[in-house]
């Protein structure tokens, strides 16, 4: 009901439909607020991605704190400035990549770290001959130098030689055990994947675990 208020123009509406009125308002209010704070919860969130790599590597992405919506992949390429250095990339410290890749983020806050492979240090070597079905030879071994890239090398058994690990390629020469030749990749030995052997008129492959 409708009351006229005697001025042009001028209504007052019936107390009970005023009430209604309210009502649909505020319930249209309320129902805008939810849709907007549903599509805050549910929609893509946002994660960050920190990049760490230093002056001896070059390559994308760079330096930085990034930005990227959920499952977003992101891909990544780097290279020592020396081009006889390894490269490793590591994701939250855990996740070992070669020098270029692609991570997937998942979750908020992960760190990509790029840096150059140093293996001096002692490795769990495990040898096997190409006609054995069980390790034929295990010790361990620990390599020194002055840099990343050769030095020599002794073993738990007391043998000796040299190593070299430039441009990716890794050697150990033994010079003192039937010489032995054990061959594989910088980022393999790290990896513990296997390399091939060769000594004492026997082949073989071999793998490595650090120790320290």
């Amino acid at each position: 009901m409708v009351y006229n208020l005697g001025v042009k123009g001028a209504t007052l509406m019936d107390p009970r439909i005023r009430l209604q009125h309210r009502l649909l308002v505020a319930g249209t209010v309320i129902l805008s607020y939810l849709a907007g704070g549903a599509a805050c919860k549910f929609g893509s969130p946002n994660y960050t991605l920190t990049v760490i790599i230093p002056d001896t590597i070059t390559g994308t992405p760079t330096n930085g704190v990034y930005t990227y919506k959920e499952l977003t992949p992101v891909s990544f390429s780097y290279a020592a400035v020396n081009p006889a250095y390894s490269v490793e990339v590591f994701v939250n410290a855990k996740l070992r990549y070669g020098s270029s890749g692609t991570v997937v983020l998942y979750g908020d806050g992960y760190k990509l770290t790029a840096d150059i492979i140093d293996i001096r240090g002692s490795w769990l070597i495990t040898m096997t001959d190409v006609t054995a079905t069980t390790p034929t030879f295990q010790f361990t071994v620990t390599l020194t130098g002055a840099d990343v890239l050769s030095g020599t090398f002794t073993d738990s058994r007391g043998y000796h030689g040299a190593w070299t690990g430039s441009v990716g390629t890794l050697l150990l020469v033994y010079t003192d055990w039937y010489d032995y030749v054990l061959t594989g990749t910088v980022f393999g030995f790290g990896a513990g994947t296997a390399g091939s052997y060769e000594g004492n008129s026997s082949t073989g492959t071999w793998t490595a675990k650090k120790v320290t």
